[in-house]
């Protein structure tokens, strides 16, 4: 299996909540791999937000959806930080400045986060994956392009 067909399995196995498969995958994804996974991670998270929102990405509808997370979090009783996850949605959906106030390491938190939340709780998601991952994939190369 190529790196590219590891990567769609390791995020299509998040996504349809098979993480212990993620899991095996992210534990054998070798260091100079890690880039163009992340690259489609990101990827995903875009096309993911992008089939959420509908195009509202307003700072309301962004604050409403990350509400609705905190409050999950919780009632689990699990630690939450809603300023990080709506600073980088909001950053991904036009306030780039916001960029600024996050590491690497919370775009990739909260990335992996977002992907995971509308991948479960979205059946068509879960059901189309490979669709969303085409597409992922086709921003992959455009980013490449335009690189």
């Amino acid at each position: 299996m190529t790196a590219s067909a590891v990567h769609r399995e390791q995020l299509r196995a998040f996504a349809t909540g098979n993480i212990d498969r993620a899991q095996e995958l992210n534990d054998s994804l070798a260091a100079e791999d890690r880039a163009k996974y992340n690259n489609l991670l990101g990827a995903l998270f875009a096309v993911l937000l992008d089939n959420h929102f509908q195009g509202d990405t307003s700072p309301q509808a962004i604050a409403a959806f990350v509400g609705n997370i905190r409050r999950d979090y919780e009632a689990a009783g699990q630690p939450f930080n809603a300023w990080t996850v709506e600073g980088v949605l909001r950053a991904t959906a036009g306030e780039e400045h916001l960029l600024n106030e996050f590491s690497p390491e919370d775009l990739l938190a909260t990335q992996t986060l977002i992907v995971g939340r509308l991948a479960i709780n979205n059946p068509e998601v879960q059901e189309d994956i490979d669709r969303f991952l085409d597409e992922a994939e086709a921003i992959v190369v455009e980013w490449e392009r335009e690189e």
